[in-house]
């Protein structure tokens, strides 16, 4: 079901295309399932089955992977900066965005431009939506916990700051902003409920990879060796494995070029001393990252950080080796989780 907000977002980019070139271009909505309803977009007299995707820009890689397999479909995004548009493009995927940006290729139909900034009005109404202050720092570790123990979503505000580690008023502002903006529903006899869970997953991801993961990284490092990758008694630092470490893991594939780990930042020193960890030298790429564990012990298992967090890593990269690793666990551990509960 196309959202309020998306079907804004989509009306916005068609006025935008016909404002940048002059042609046609009209938005209408299809059957698309027994429940559901598809876009269908009108660009110069082409038909195209559109897709709204918001925060488009921060999620190339795995826009990458889920548009390839469908040639003929239109992405229609809030805002594409240049970069995020040549990346698209060099992939093949046609968009559309609310600045006028835009790529089709069809044989009798081909339209490129990009390089135009977002529209000021629209950034704003977007920072002002509902749901927007659920995604601070604070808020994106409560919400990382609603999603990987969804049980968490009816316990009580203290039950819910206790386990995440964030104050109770933060947990109340977090779960009222996800509610405002329809992605969690309050339903009989006050049980929350998270109805949009795959965008809430997405927006979590997005959210980590802007806010989250830059705030709690603690530094880069030079390992001389990487025998000990992927141990699993990393655990007496109350560390776990993140990023391609955590995807080889789960995926079966990928040989590692950097660890991620995630730890107490008091335990920094101990680690550092242990693996002879430094900072790189001039000319010496890091292949260590060390990040603030966010979440309690006890919520993974083997060491490794949940598939979600991994997840958010390597799109976080921005490496299409990476990329592939996490479609596979997205097929593997997230799609059937965060499609409902």
């Amino acid at each position: 079901m196309t959202t309020s907000l998306e079907w804004e977002i989509a009306e916005a980019a068609i006025a935008a295309f016909q404002r940048e070139t002059g042609l046609s271009a009209s938005l209408s909505s299809v059957p698309n399932g027994p429940q559901e309803e598809g876009l269908n977009v009108e660009l110069g007299g082409q038909h195209f089955p559109g897709e709204v995707k918001r925060w488009a820009a921060h999620l190339i890689p795995a826009l990458s992977y889920h548009l390839a397999g469908n040639p003929g479909r239109l992405l229609i995004a809030d805002y594409l900066n240049a970069s995020a548009a040549k990346k698209l493009q060099a992939q093949g995927i046609q968009f559309i965005d609310t600045a006028g940006n835009a790529f089709i290729d069809r044989p009798d139909f081909k339209i490129l431009i990009r390089g135009n900034n977002r529209p000021a009005i629209f950034a704003r109404e977007e920072e002002s939506h509902a749901a927007q202050r659920a995604f601070q720092r604070q808020g994106l570790i409560v919400v990382y916990h609603l999603l990987i123990v969804p049980d968490l979503m009816n316990a009580s505000v203290r039950a819910i700051a206790e386990r995440t580690g964030v104050s109770h008023g933060t947990v109340a502002n977090v779960l009222q902003a996800l509610e405002a903006g329809g992605l969690v529903a309050t339903m009989g006899r006050s049980r929350r409920k998270i109805i949009e869970p795959r965008k809430l997953m997405e927006r979590w991801v997005v959210g980590y990879c802007e806010k989250l993961a830059p705030k709690i990284l603690i530094g880069e490092f030079h390992g001389e060796t990487a025998d000990w990758w992927g141990e699993r008694d990393i655990d007496r630092f109350a560390a776990a494995w993140g990023g391609e470490i955590a995807g080889a893991f789960f995926s079966g594939h990928l040989t590692p070029q950097v660890a991620t780990l995630f730890l107490p930042r008091e335990n920094l020193p101990q680690l550092m001393q242990q693996y002879r960890l430094r900072k790189p030298p001039a000319g010496v790429e890091a292949n260590v990252r060390i990040m603030e564990r966010f979440w309690r012990a006890d919520d993974e298992e083997l060491a490794m950080a949940h598939p979600l967090l991994a997840y958010a890593d390597l799109i976080r990269s921005g490496d299409p080796r990476n990329a592939e690793i996490a479609r596979i666990l997205d097929e593997r551990y997230l799609a059937d989780h965060f499609s409902a509960y």
